[in-house]
């Protein structure tokens, strides 16, 4: 394609855009150093900006929530196809509209049974209304806070639930936990609780997440140029952060966040990457699913049995790596630590029904014949539980049965000297060793531990994957050679 077509390509785009007005939003140009086109409603702003990117050209959207201003959606994509553009532009609107009402601070007052709660949080959204706060409250019981607490900013625990104030904290990072005093809630304070509320808020700083050690198993310093993309499914979003390292020191790292998963958004990401950076050999995903012989399965996206590695092999002439993300995990770990040669690495991330677990085996990650190994999903289907799944994993109890149930299948199959868990609602190690002492002796348990962020660990376990195949290139590599110089004697 031409230069002349390419331009033309991004500016029929780019008027394509501004023809898409709504009443749901405000749309305008910004012809800065950057040419922009803006989307604007009360609860978040939107950009489409349009560039050259090395002569091609090239588009960027981004969404921000007004509250939390954190990205609600972002990407950036080669523009070659205008169909497949008017499609993200598509999916951009949808999570505009999806911050709507998100700029609100939701406070979740909980009780054993919402009912005294239910009559506090009308006073409390009166109140809120006539003081033009941008809160907005509501009840749940107990039974139903882990599932509703998703989409809460501010938990607030009645009084006489104040002991499970631990047990929700450590299940509920990333919210603001408080115990309403109970001289407020005795006495319906409303202006009381709502200046506890703002105070508490005021104050509040999230907790840093715990820095990763080095890596100290695997030396990576004499290592060719490498991607590695790891998707991480988060709570109605999906998330795309992806390195580029070159002897082993990270020169780029970028993130696409969307709403659903495409083996489309793979191949834009290694569009405009590889643009960039065309020294890259070899890639490596980290994804959640089952592959097999290049073929991935990832029921909850659409995907069945595709040949990924063929048709991105083909297209780009590199070398593809793919692997599950708790493969990736136990690998990784396995890597950061000096303790275990044998390890699994539980993952259950929030809102999932079944649990992926990565094995590692005498140092080496095992996924079995068919790569099956770990897929806890079909595990699932035969257990015998006290209550339907669905509802045991709402609570940190029920959760707790089933993690228990899965960790006794591991431990009985392959007696790993560590059980590294990934798991919001597990709050308590020694609560769980405890139940697990009901089945396997408690000498017998191995070491647990509890994680609570995991996108290093999937890094470092792609580096390793890497590393591994370039190593048995290199071993095949130096067989031909000497097969051929073998052969050259024996003709002589």
């Amino acid at each position: 394609m031409s230069e002349k077509n390419e331009k033309t390509i991004l500016e029929t785009f780019r008027e394509w855009v501004l023809q898409q007005e709504s009443p749901e939003y405000t749309i305008t140009e910004d012809r800065g150093p950057i040419d922009s086109i803006c989307i604007d409603t009360r609860f978040a702003h939107g950009t489409v900006s349009f560039y050259m990117l090395d002569q091609v050209p090239a588009v960027e959207m981004h969404v921000t929530n007004l509250y939390t201003q954190q990205a609600a959606f972002y990407l950036h994509f080669e523009l070659k196809d205008l169909l497949h553009a008017k499609e993200l532009f598509e999916e951009m609107q949808a999570a505009i509209r999806k911050q709507h009402g998100a700029s609100t601070v939701k406070v979740l007052l909980c009780c054993s049974s919402a009912l005294t709660t239910s009559f506090f949080k009308e006073k409390l959204n009166s109140a809120a209304e006539i003081l033009s706060l941008d809160m907005t409250f509501d009840a749940v019981s107990y039974s139903n806070l882990f599932v509703a607490g998703y989409d809460a900013s501010v938990i607030l625990l009645a009084p006489q639930i104040g002991y499970e104030y631990d047990k929700v904290r450590e299940v509920m990072k990333d919210k603001l936990v408080l115990k309403v005093p109970a001289r407020l809630f005795a006495s319906y304070d409303v202006s009381g609780v709502l200046d506890f509320v703002k105070d508490s808020l005021a104050d509040h700083e999230r907790e840093k997440q715990e820095k990763m050690l080095p890596a100290e198993r695997m030396e990576f310093k004499n290592t060719p140029c490498m991607l590695i993309i790891s998707v991480i499914v988060e709570y109605e979003s999906m998330h795309f952060v992806y390195r580029i390292y070159n002897a082993g020191s990270i020169i780029h790292q970028d993130e696409v966040i969307k709403q659903r998963f495409e083996i489309r958004d793979l191949e834009d990401m290694l569009d405009y990457e590889l643009a960039r950076y065309p020294e890259v050999t070899m890639v490596c995903i980290n994804s959640p699913g089952v592959f097999y012989k290049g073929h991935m399965t990832f029921k909850s996206a659409g995907i069945f049995d595709e040949d990924v590695e063929t048709r991105l092999t083909e297209k780009y002439g590199l070398h593809f790596i793919f692997v599950n993300d708790a493969n990736a995990m136990a690998l990784g770990f396995y890597g950061l630590q000096k303790k275990a040669t044998s390890l699994s690495f539980y993952f259950h991330p929030q809102a999932a029904r079944t649990a992926g677990v990565g094995n590692v085996i005498n140092g080496q990650l095992y996924t079995g014949r068919n790569n099956l190994a770990g897929e806890m999903q079909f595990v699932h289907q035969v257990l015998n539980y006290t209550d339907d799944p669905d509802n045991l994993l709402k609570t940190p109890e029920g959760t707790m049965e089933i993690v228990a149930r899965y960790l006794v299948s591991i431990i009985a199959c392959l007696d790993p000297q560590e059980i590294v868990i990934y798991c919001n609602m597990i709050y308590d190690l020694d609560q769980l060793k405890e139940y697990l002492g009901h089945y396997i002796r408690k000498d017998y348990l191995p070491d647990l531990i509890k994680v609570d962020d995991v996108i290093e660990y999937m890094f470092v376990g792609g580096m390793m994957l890497c590393v591994g195949e370039l190593s048995r290139q290199k071993l095949r590599n130096t067989a031909e050679h000497y097969a051929r110089y073998s052969e050259g004697e024996a003709q002589d």
